[in-house]
């Protein structure tokens, strides 16, 4: 039988892993997330920037960023430094600029004349810690003056008033490729504004932008259909209840069933369900005996409170749904 023992001289050279990262860890650090934490472990104290671990690993910068904001809970670091502690680890993702960088950069016409557009927007004189968010957007995702303006303008009217949430919107459209005034507005244009309360009553992350599909969807609901919020509320209400995750494609099954069968108010929708649920019963009370009518019942189960079965129902119309 093979023995096991383990070396009693490396014992005293111990890591202590808070519980916190030990949950997060067991439940969703792939290899090279587990490795860098216990790297950070290791080295606390140290120097650490993205580009020394990355040399170490033989990683990208990349890879380890992507590592680095998976341990990130907070996102209240100051700079490329990642340092461990009760949010497991802080990191910013961006470099610090320093008094004379920002000195540098307000120099240039474009970016004094930004961040005098900023103080308008937010009202009140901008922060240290904001105009370094406004550099990292214009100098490192590489915005222009114009199109920094319009994010601001964009985030402010939606009521997203952070310099986290800006900054977070910024890393999104960069992902999607915006890189000029000319394609964020293409991104956002002719957005609803019953958008953000669709988003939240399917329950999409609050940072979640929508795509130009979606925003079509709600665009025919609200213009085409003519449909106020309390129809499009319940119909999101009947998508998270029917499939447990938020679907505006499966909601827009419902609102087309509901338009074609002529719902102009919530009423009309009450007596279509008692028609629906007064129909099957029939039906049921028909076929006892038969399987397909076991098999009815007990999807009906599903769906005690209004007691038929609106998935089945739906599946039809999403089949010839097209955007």
């Amino acid at each position: 039988m093979e023995g096991i023992t383990l070396n009693s001289d490396l014992c005293c050279d111990a890591l202590v892993i808070p519980g916190a990262a030990v949950e997060k860890c067991l439940r969703e650090a792939n290899e090279s997330q587990l490795k860098i934490y216990l790297y950070l472990l290791k080295n606390a104290g140290s120097d650490l920037t993205v580009s020394s671990i990355a040399d170490y690993f033989n990683y990208s910068e990349q890879d380890v960023k992507r590592a680095l904001r998976f341990w990130n809970t907070r996102a209240q670091g100051q700079s490329q430094k990642a340092v461990t502690g009760g949010n497991v680890v802080e990191f910013s993702g961006r470099s610090a600029y320093s008094k004379e960088k920002i000195e540098s950069f307000i120099g240039q016409p474009d970016v004094s004349q930004l961040m005098f557009v900023a103080e308008q927007y937010m009202g009140r004189p901008i922060k240290p810690d904001e105009v370094s968010t406004l550099l990292y957007i214009y100098d490192e995702l590489g915005f222009p003056a114009d199109l920094v303006e319009y994010l601001l303008e964009y985030c402010i009217s939606n009521n997203k008033r952070s310099f986290r949430s800006i900054e977070s919107v910024a890393r999104e459209w960069k992902e999607s490729g915006v890189r000029t005034l000319a394609a964020a507005r293409k991104l956002t244009r002719h957005v609803p504004k019953e958008m953000k309360e669709v988003m939240e009553a399917l329950g999409f992350a609050p940072d979640r932008q929508p795509v130009e599909a979606e925003v079509a969807y709600v665009r025919r609901w609200t213009e085409s259909y003519g449909y106020g919020m309390d129809i499009i509320r319940e119909a999101c209400s009947r998508t998270v209840l029917a499939t447990g995750k938020p679907s505006i494609r499966y909601a827009n099954g419902i609102i087309k069933g509901w338009h074609d069968a002529k719902v102009t108010k919530c009423e009309d929708i009450a007596v279509l369900d008692e028609q629906f649920r007064s129909r099957n019963s029939k039906e049921g009370a028909s076929a006892k005996k038969s399987v397909s009518s076991k098999s009815s019942a007990g999807k009906f189960r599903n769906f005690n409170e209004r007691e038929y079965d609106y998935d089945e129902l739906m599946k039809d119309v999403l089949k010839q749904e097209q955007v």
